[in-house]
């Protein structure tokens, strides 16, 4: 019997002359993938990438890289099974894939000419279609967008994305979970609730999500795909508060922290490199060993690597950029490499570092930041996540305790509860803010950018120095883009303080495929913009970090066609619902849109809205 195909083919990274093709199997075997350009109807030479499969724990997993391809070409591939000299085609598998069509990738282009088209969102639960435990039929986005995909390809209409960007949480290491890996992790001895512990249950989690919709499958075996993780990647607000971070110092999490960064790692992580960083790259050299004639175990080495790393024993980079239609993405981790006490640091001093030296070193003039959540919050809620955070580190006077127990009161208790929140607050600033702030911040994300005031203004810095061309070239469009919140929105910045006038855009996108009940989605409002929220924010004093903030960089929502809302009437600026974006990035612009499942039974995706920016 040939072996089985677990998950894949997913192609990964891609520039103007090479791909990355992943798969992972059920035993050990060698796997060869031909392809072949296929360019005004005909097919060019075919050519061969063949690489034997790595072990780690109970997985076998292989990537094919493909060099020498021309830009911007469609590449059409088969994958077999080629071990002692049989070949057996694995793929195209039109019973896996839901789909008879073939699968092929596009290179990159070389100039920027035509725009290149990027689509992106966060978020996203990948269960069965029609589990009893999951989201309703037909509210996943991917599979939605996977399915205009099919339509456009059996139409010989190739508007298809160059890529895909996932900014995080694609999959729920805290559940909810499938019937089928509900049961399976209940039956680890001394697990409750149901959760995964361990490397292969992580990997159960990732090959449902890449598998159960099969034209999903199908769209992840033709685009090529970026990825960072999130919290959701291990386990909710995962290394939110340094309390939370003491109180996960036992074998059991660190064995489990340890197992799921390496599940994110070959799942996710590795895929994101080219082949010309592999072996500069500790955690990818036992995965890709050059030459290995028989079977090639990595658990060992890796296991190791990732202990120490957990371990803080040994760092690792998380942070990568690719070049794409003129433009420089560069794709941040904030989860990895913070600093929880005192002036706290989404992305430590080293990492940070990092971050800014990739958004500088290209020539780019267009520089697009993806980070897993959003930068630019609406004001009401940038407000309560830096009143929080000027409490979390170390000022709280009563006058923030007023603040923050009349927010907390209201938001508990509707306007009815901010006298007494304020008053509980004026009180007994501190016992009021440990007493009522931990969950309301949990929910309200409190490891977003406002959250870490220093983290913000580091951001500010850097968006300065992008648009004045400090350290760098002047950047013609600064775009930001982030998830992670459960809903769309779209803001201006407008830069105070630079030598020329500029704007940015930071694209809030998610989710992909995730339920947001009608109490979560009305408190996401009420902290987004209601009018009675607006109006306490207003009359009480904000932190004075954050009208600094406000002296450098005026922001708002608005509305996707560009023009500004009423920012009180979120129903103008803010959707809710299964979402992806779409951004074409090229030599005159940047276009952007984003698109949702319309109706119950999810049918089709229906553009909200859109603009174009012009970059000349």
């Amino acid at each position: 019997m040939p072996p089985l195909l677990r998950c894949g083919p997913l192609v990964r990274y891609v520039d103007t002359s090479t791909a990355v093709v992943w798969c992972e199997l059920d035993r050990d075997c060698e796997i060869e993938l031909t392809f072949a350009s296929f360019v005004s109807g005909s097919f060019g030479a075919t050519a061969t990438s063949r690489r034997r499969t790595v072990q780690v724990y109970g997985g076998f997993y292989v990537w094919l890289p493909c060099a020498l391809l021309t830009p911007d070409t469609w590449y059409r591939y088969e994958v077999f099974d080629v071990t002692g000299g049989r070949r057996t085609r694995l793929w195209p598998n039109p019973l896996l894939a839901g789909t008879s069509l073939p699968s092929a990738f596009r290179t990159l282009p070389l100039t920027t000419v035509q725009p290149v088209r990027i689509c992106f969102g966060s978020c996203r639960a990948g269960m069965p279609p029609g589990d009893p435990n999951g989201v309703p039929e037909g509210q996943d986005a991917l599979r939605v967008y996977a399915e205009q995909m099919a339509a456009e390809a059996s139409a010989n209409d190739t508007r298809w994305p160059r890529l895909f960007l996932f900014t995080g949480d694609q999959v729920y290491g805290d559940g909810p979970f499938s019937k089928g890996l509900e049961a399976a992790f209940r039956a680890t001895p001394g697990i409750s609730p149901a959760a995964p512990i361990n490397f292969e249950q992580f990997a159960a989690i990732y090959r449902e999500a890449w598998t159960a919709t099969p034209l999903v499958r199908w769209a992840l075996s033709c685009v090529p795909s970026f990825m960072i993780c999130d919290d959701h990647e291990i386990t909710d607000d995962w290394n939110i508060s340094e309390d939370w971070v003491r109180a996960a110092q036992t074998p059991r999490w660190q064995r489990k922290l340890s197992d799921g960064l390496l599940a994110y790692w070959v799942y996710q992580g590795a895929g994101n490199l080219p082949p010309r960083a592999w072996l500069s790259d500790a955690r990818m050299r036992p995965l890709t060993p050059a030459y290995a004639s028989g079977p090639t175990i990595a658990t060992p080495e890796l296991t190791l690597i990732f202990d120490r790393m957990t371990r803080g024993s040994m760092r690792m980079s998380w942070t990568f950029a690719f070049d794409v239609g003129g433009s420089r993405f560069v794709v941040g981790d904030t989860r990895n490499h913070r600093k929880l006490s005192g002036h706290r640091l989404l992305m430590d001093d080293e990492s940070w570092s990092d971050f800014a030296a990739l958004a500088k070193d290209s020539r780019s003039a267009k520089t697009i930041l993806v980070v897993p959540g959003p930068i630019l919050t609406p004001h009401p809620l940038h407000d309560l996540l830096s009143r929080a955070a000027e409490s979390i580190e170390g000022n709280p006077p009563s006058v923030v305790g007023a603040i923050v127990g009349g927010l907390v009161g209201g938001l508990i208790a509707g306007p009815a509860g901010i006298v007494a929140g304020a008053f509980a607050g004026a009180v007994g600033g501190e016992i009021a803010i440990d007493k009522f702030l931990p969950g309301l911040l949990e929910f309200a994300d409190a490891e977003l950018w406002s959250a870490f005031p220093t983290s913000f203004n580091r951001m500010l810095t850097l968006l300065e120095d992008l648009v004045d061309g400090k350290g760098t070239n002047p950047k013609r469009f600064v775009g930001l883009i982030g998830g992670d919140v459960h809903h769309s929105y779209l803001i201006r910045g407008d830069m105070l303080r630079t030598q020329r006038r500029a704007s940015v855009l930071n694209f809030t996108m998610s989710p992909i495929r995730r339920t947001v009940s009608k109490s979560d989605t009305d408190t996401l409002k009420m902290l987004d913009g209601s009018t009675w929220y607006l109006d306490l924010a207003r009359k009480l004093e904000r932190p004075g970090f954050v009208d600094d903030q406000m002296k450098r960089l005026d922001w708002y929502p608005i509305r996707l066609d560009g023009t500004r809302p009423d920012s009180s009437n979120v129903e103008q600026w803010a959707f809710f619902g299964q979402l992806v974006g779409e951004l074409d990035v090229g030599a005159l612009g940047v276009e952007y849109r984003y698109l949702s499942v319309e109706g119950a039974g999810g049918g089709r995706l229906r553009s909200l809205g859109g603009s174009t920016v012009t970059t000349l």
